[in-house]
């Protein structure tokens, strides 16, 4: 394997020094053109490459932006990544990408890794299992910018780009009922999650302005057990065989929602109609298609990393100001 050519490898073959070297290939008026022309011809023979981590880092930046995901496998959130990106790159910011697998153990491990390496700022979306924030208070003390996007720690005073989720709830649970169905059910992730709690709180406001009754026997946290969907289904279906409605938190839950109903002989969207959120990929390939809501993670990721540098870049003060975005329905064959 090759080694990388350094200023001092150049300095060393010409017999100068290394910062006359430096200073020829930053064009410093200083040094004469035939030393710049020298130095530079040697540097473009030999194949040196400039270092420009050392560069930032001699004035106290990395270049670097650490992003914190959930999970990859879900396509909002590589959404929201090709939206950080193209920001970042139209501003020289590279990214350290963390994939905490819905894992709190492995999202502090990704905290402590961008500490390591003293990256500019860290744009973050917590994990279903996240029940503590000590290691995001971390980075606080530290002084590391933090910017929230879609999962947030509402209590940290850091900026957090969201979802409308409790409208776009609201929007969805009012379409049910505008459409016919009288016994409305919800399946969410995470009691530890914002916008698990926002798109219930949707839920149930827009059941009681329309006169309807909140039915704790008709709410379920899957808790990242899909299996318990099943049970809930069944049970609810026996306790309330009016039940011909459904809110689900995210399309793939909604497309297993589907597949369960389906297998307990309900039709879709005759006997029970399906909502699901996000519209993701999975929400065209299911039979019936599933009825969603329009997510946005590329405007998401924009938005969040534009508030990053523009703090990295002092142009604005960290406070805990949230940014929403407002949803639309997206409405195909799970839903009359």
């Amino acid at each position: 394997m090759g080694k990388y050519v350094t200023i001092t490898e150049i300095a060393r073959q010409l017999n100068v020094s290394h910062s006359t070297v430096s200073r020829a290939l930053n064009g410093h008026g200083r040094i004469s053109e035939k030393m710049r022309s020298q130095v530079v011809e040697l540097a473009e023979r030999l194949g040196y490459q400039s270092n420009s981590t050392a560069h930032r880092l001699s004035k106290g930046e990395s270049g670097i932006i650490g992003v914190i995901v959930p999970d990859l496998s879900i396509h909002f959130f590589t959404k929201v990544i090709a939206g950080i990106q193209a920001v970042l790159q139209q501003a020289g910011y590279e990214i350290m990408l963390f994939n905490t697998a819905e894992s709190m153990e492995q999202e502090v491990r990704a905290i402590e890794q961008c500490l390591k390496y003293r990256v500019d700022g860290v744009l973050a979306a917590i994990s279903m299992k996240t029940n503590a924030f000590t290691h995001f208070q971390k980075l606080l003390r530290y002084e590391m910018p933090l910017v929230f996007f879609d999962r947030v720690a509402n209590f940290l005073p850091v900026p957090k780009v969201v979802t409308n989720d409790y409208q776009a709830a609201s929007k969805a649970t009012r379409y049910l009922i505008s459409s016919g169905c009288r016994c409305i059910a919800h399946i969410t992730a995470s009691i530890n999650l914002n916008n698990s709690n926002n798109r219930l709180y949707g839920y149930m406001d827009a059941l009681k302005e329309a006169g309807m009754p909140v039915k704790e026997a008709l709410i379920h946290y899957y808790e990242f057990d899909r299996e318990s969907i099943g049970q809930f289904l069944e049970k609810a279906l026996k306790q309330h065989p009016g039940l011909d409605g459904l809110f689900v938190f995210n399309d793939y839950v909604a497309n297993y929602t589907v597949n369960v109903l389906q297998k307990l002989g309900k039709q879709i969207p005759t006997d029970i109609s399906v909502i699901g959120f996000s519209d993701e990929p999975v929400a065209t390939y299911m039979t019936p298609q599933l009825s969603t809501v329009q997510h946005g993670g590329e405007k998401m990721g924009g938005l969040a990393a534009q508030k990053l540098i523009s703090i990295i870049k002092k142009n604005e003060p960290v406070d805990g100001e949230k940014i929403l975005i407002n949803p639309e329905l997206v409405l195909r064959g799970t839903t009359r």
